[in-house]
């Protein structure tokens, strides 16, 4: 086994980076001291987290509030060497895949790094999945010889295995076995902390096989090689000046984010990097601003839906939030005028990034170093990416200001999809990734996303985007949330259409066409909606997005019931 104790990280401030061009507009505002590119040699995941960790082994790695738990780095180590272990003797190989199908956990993340060590491949599965999805996971992944479940998920997983077949189920969470299966703890008992001898190629062997949300389609699998998934890390740790410095071996990350999301994943692996102290429990708005207040947290990051709900939470203005340093948020646009209302509140603007499973996370972030932050933007793209806007049928690169689709290149693009050749051909392309959303670049270089290709209504021979009709739609004091998409019409082909979710003190007091009649006043006269629906919960996916393919499918479904019957 390779020895990586002498490994290290070279920061290069002189030499411009070999994946970016030097013209680019943001590029004049990076200071000096941010790096130009970040250089090391190819190590496993695993290894690189070792590293760290024998640096601080007396360091607090988890809390798990939950079960009032705690383990230090060098318990991290301790238990990972005993997963490793275990699966290596339970006949885990090189190529084989391992399941994890659990809520945050400390055992989530002993389990990925002892299949790590194996060289198997780690395959996070979200929790939220229903039966359905995980069965194509399993099916399409092929291999998967060991199914890592947290009991709340054993149900779903018990169901599958019934539709395909794989052998070994450990269960978290519990010390109560189910029939065929071992619990975590009767699964390492008696097994050395003694990681297997397998020799690791960082640059071509996929350390994780992460499926993307399948918001158009079935998920498919995107396979992320130990090196590329580290380069995306490290390019967002020192995205800033001295970002890394400042907060090693002190920080309290609170992890809320899932750790089975390609977002929650790369977090996970940049909080470890920064030896933060990681404290894991259930979202809920309520207590992520109590843990904000007690733990003095200086850095929060989130999605969307959950800024959403901290916002409208009774404690969000009784919290001292005064610690937070930092907001930034991911996954999906976060509306202006939530943001406005964080702002107010907190005092600081949340940043927005951007990235895809694709990717291996992250891609395009607001740096400090920037003139300033625009809530709106979604930053410029990280140390040893590029970016570009092009026209989404012919690929030609488009102006400044511009919409059009976004491609990003850098050593943290995927591998390709996992046993779909033809897939990867299409969605990369001379080493760019087209990303499938649509967005524009502005004279200084910040990115600005505008919606998918597939979330633009086409209205009279105009393109309109729903997310610009969502944002206008949250304004109005009766609306919660707001789901846009096109929908059929006979006479002009394509329509607008907003789903509704009302604040519950007006669900008896608006009506659709009060909606329609403040829309038609505040938004252009083609971007307004035409129909408006009254739905109780937005549908959203695994990860918090809003399911728009589901609310076409409802209009679909609706517009089919109201065909008049054909006399037989």
């Amino acid at each position: 086994m390779k020895d990586y104790s002498d490994w290290k990280i070279v920061l290069d401030f002189e030499n411009e980076s070999p994946y970016t061009n030097p013209n680019r507009p943001w590029l004049k505002y990076k200071p000096s001291d941010v790096p130009k590119s970040i250089k090391f040699d190819p190590i496993p995941i695993h290894e690189f987290i070792k590293w760290i960790a024998r640096k601080y082994p007396n360091n607090v790695c988890i809390y798990h509030k939950p079960t009032d738990k705690k383990y230090t780095y060098r318990e991290l180590l301790y238990y990972s060497d005993r997963v490793g272990n275990a699966l290596y003797q339970l006949g885990i190989k090189k190529g084989d895949s391992v399941a994890l199908m659990s809520e945050n956990c400390a055992e989530f993340i002993f389990c990925c790094i002892g299949v790590m060590e194996t060289g198997a491949i780690v395959i996070p599965v979200n929790p939220l999945l229903k039966e359905g999805d995980v069965s194509h996971i399993i099916r399409e992944a092929g291999n998967v010889k060991a199914f890592f479940v947290h009991k709340n998920n054993f149900r779903t997983v018990k169901r599958v295995r019934k539709q395909v077949n794989f052998p070994n189920v450990i269960l978290l969470g519990t010390e109560e076995e189910k029939v065929n299966t071992t619990t975590f703890n009767d699964f390492i008992q008696d097994i050395r902390p003694k990681p297997p001898d397998v020799e690791i190629d960082p640059v071509n062997d996929i350390v994780a096989l992460m499926f993307t949300g399948g918001t158009t389609g079935l998920p498919k699998g995107v396979m992320w090689p130990h090196d590329r998934l580290l380069h995306s890390c490290l390019s967002l740790a020192y995205a800033s000046e001295n970002l890394y410095e400042e907060n090693v071996g002190t920080g309290v990350i609170l992890s809320i984010l899932p750790l089975c999301h390609a977002m929650g994943f790369g977090i996970l692996i940049i909080s470890l990097y920064l030896a933060a102290m990681l404290v894991m429990f259930p979202f809920n708005p309520s207590d992520v601003l109590e843990a904000i207040e007690y733990y003095k947290v200086t850095l929060f990051v989130g999605v969307p839906v959950m800024y959403q709900m901290i916002i409208n939470s009774p404690d969000f203005t009784e919290r001292d939030l005064s610690s937070l340093e930092t907001a930034g948020s991911g996954s999906a646009a976060l509306a202006p005028e939530f943001n406005k209302k964080w702002e107010d509140v907190v005092g600081i603007k949340v940043s927005q990034g951007y990235g895809l499973t694709e990717s291996s996370a992250f891609a395009i972030t607001s740096a400090i170093w920037m003139p300033e932050i625009k809530p709106e933007s979604i930053g410029v793209p990280m140390i040893d990416t590029d970016a570009i806007i092009v026209d989404p049928e012919t690929l030609e690169e488009l102006k400044i200001g511009e919409i059009g689709e976004l491609l990003v290149k850098g050593p943290n693009i995927m591998k390709g999809y996992w046993k779909r050749s033809e897939a990867t051909k299409q969605d990369i392309v001379n080493g760019w990734l087209r990303t499938g959303d649509l967005a524009r670049m502005d004279k200084d270089g910040y990115f600005y996303i505008e919606g998918r290709t597939k979330d633009m209504v086409k209205y009279k021979g105009y393109k309109v985007m729903a997310r610009e009709v969502e944002e206008s739609l949250v304004k109005h004091p009766a609306v919660l949330e707001a789901g846009v998409v096109g929908v059929p019409d006979p006479n002009i082909g394509e329509t607008i259409k907003a789903y509704i979710v009302l604040k519950p003190e007006y669900k008896d007091k608006t009506t659709e066409r009060d909606i329609i009649d403040w829309a038609k006043e505040k938004m252009a006269g083609y971007k307004y909606p035409r129909q408006v629906e009254f739905i109780n919960v937005l549908p959203r996916t695994a990860v918090g997005k809003i399911f728009r393919r589901k609310l076409r499918e409802k209009t679909n479904e609706e517009q089919e019931k109201q065909k008049p019957l054909t006399p037989l």
